[in-house]
């Protein structure tokens, strides 16, 4: 697997026995992404950079079937970057979705746990290009005995529900390091508010949510 920052934004190129991807995910100059640096002391910190709702062009084929990619198909990239110096311990949401929903381009982005009882959050909608920063910490609800129930996230000015499909679980486990993740796949419910008060459903966005716990 091969991420080659270009000038067109970033190319994704894989080679396995069964997938081959080669992909270029499209990302204009004007296009605005948010980047949060979440202090836990002077000393350790996390810088997230996270993008959504970026155009794809390419192939990737599975067992031997090609597949096509256009710009102007309704298949979109999420871009996430860190940098930084993390505790040893981390436990971590994150949610993200991209798609159209009544005409606008709409994009979903929310994190949780990991920026608890710092002033940072990585919350923010999008809607046709612009971006609404949301601040607040949001409440996540979801069941880990179940992780195909249903998962809520609720706020001021987020009321979404995430209805999974899949759910890929991955486990490394040597005592003191520790990888684990459970994350499911799935089409958002709800409505978001943008920052001129205007409320805009999500109904039928494809996104996924995510519980990873680390130890390193």
């Amino acid at each position: 697997m091969r991420l080659t920052e270009n000038e067109e934004g970033v190319s994704l190129y894989g080679d396995g026995e069964r997938l081959q991807i080669d992909l270029q995910v499209l990302i204009p100059e004007d296009h605005d992404s948010m980047g949060v640096v979440v202090p836990w002391s002077s000393r350790r910190f996390q810088y997230t950079k996270k993008d959504n709702c970026l155009r794809v062009r390419g192939t990737f084929t599975v067992d031997g079937v090609a597949h096509t990619i256009t710009p102007d198909d309704p298949t979109y990239a999420v871009h996430d970057r860190g940098r930084g110096k993390w505790p040893y311990f981390t436990l971590w949401n994150w949610a993200a979705g991209c798609g159209v929903v009544d005409g606008h381009e709409i994009g979903l982005q929310f994190g949780g746990k990991w920026t608890d009882g710092t002033p940072s959050t990585e919350n923010w909608i999008r809607i046709d290009g612009r971006l609404t920063k949301i601040s607040e910490h949001l409440d996540w609800q979801y069941d880990p005995k179940n992780w195909m129930a249903p998962w809520h996230i609720r706020g001021r000015d987020i009321e979404v529900t995430l209805e999974p499909y899949k759910h890929d679980h991955h486990l490394f486990n040597r005592v003191i390091v520790l990888n684990r993740g459970d994350q499911v796949f799935g089409i958002w419910r709800g409505r978001v508010r943008d920052a001129d008060g205007n409320w805009h459903s999500v109904d039928g966005l494809e996104g996924h949510t995510e519980e990873v716990q680390r130890r390193w």
